[in-house]
């Protein structure tokens, strides 16, 4: 495995079947195991894998990273191996998304050789389904009052599964979201063509969504997809913000729809943005799934 360019493949949607055998034999909560995110985000930054001794190594060459492999678990003394081996090649690369019982097992081992970083800002949230139905309390109150108050105002409002052929609907529908909310950047520009990618290869990924709509103006949506088999991820949710209640609802809806079969949702990040982590956090999860990383020191 010296020559690391001659074993790394670039992942195609020909290879979605390779790449989801492994994720669903060796399911992880973490949000970046998730086929969905890896065939966007990852995708469009030129994602290769290749397999070494039964494990899938997953690389991003433009950061770069590796993400832990996906398998029965290396020794530490192993996973050094790799890292130096892709390090020849890739300088500064880390390793991401290493799990909490992989650092507590390993970390004598892992200390001599990596800096181990915890990052909160890709930590992420974890939340009851029941929960997010119910709203039972009284930190959870002003949300229900809201999604009230929603229904009174707009009484004819639906929610309808998203479809292939709604793209168009769901692009400009971005574009407003990012007007109403005075959102701007890099983050979000990868953020539309994520969205694009979803959209364009629909039949091809085990994503679904929701679309809220009063009339025939469409004010939130979601895209959701499963995690693990009691499980699922949500990967967006827009809604207009001019419209009082629209984010309490798409989020009360799309709980619904999965609560029959995820016992959990994992709502991802919130990179950081103070805002984000306010909206989070006022759902109360019932737990942060730790995000470690390793660099060489």
């Amino acid at each position: 495995m010296e020559d690391i360019d001659e074993h790394l493949k670039i992942a195609g949607f020909n290879d979605i079947d390779i790449v989801n055998k492994f994720i669903k034999k060796y399911p992880c909560e973490n949000s970046y195991y998730n086929i969905c995110n890896l065939f966007t985000w990852d995708l469009a930054l030129n994602l290769k894998y290749m397999i070494y001794q039964d494990r899938l190594i997953l690389f991003n060459p433009f950061f770069p990273y590796l993400l832990e492999p996906i398998g029965e678990k290396f020794s530490a003394e192993e996973l050094i191996r790799i890292h130096c081996i892709f390090e020849k090649k890739y300088k500064n690369v880390e390793i991401l998304a290493v799990s909490e019982d992989y650092i507590n097992s390993n970390e004598a081992s892992l200390n001599d050789y990596f800096d181990i970083k915890s990052d909160e800002n890709l930590n992420d949230y974890i939340y009851l389904t029941e929960n997010l139905v119910k709203l039972s309390g009284k930190k959870l109150a002003k949300k229900k009052n809201l999604i009230s108050q929603f229904k009174k105002l707009y009484p004819d409002f639906t929610v309808n599964p998203i479809e292939k052929n709604d793209y168009i609907e769901i692009i400009e529908f971005f574009h407003h979201w990012k007007n109403t909310h005075n959102a701007e950047g890099k983050h979000l520009d990868s953020e539309l063509e994520a969205i694009k990618i979803i959209l364009t290869n629909w039949d091809l990924l085990p994503c679904n969504g929701l679309k809220l709509c009063i009339g025939s103006k469409m004010c939130a949506f979601s895209i959701f997809s499963p995690q693990t088999a009691d499980m699922a991820t949500v990967h967006f949710e827009k809604y207009d913000a001019e419209i009082k209640g629209a984010g309490q609802i798409i989020n009360h809806e799309t709980a619904k729809a999965l609560l029959n079969d995820y016992k959990y949702i994992n709502r991802e990040q919130d990179m950081g943005s103070a805002g984000i982590r306010q909206a989070k956090r006022s759902y109360q999860p019932i737990k942060m799934l730790p995000f470690y990383r390793l660099r060489s020191k």
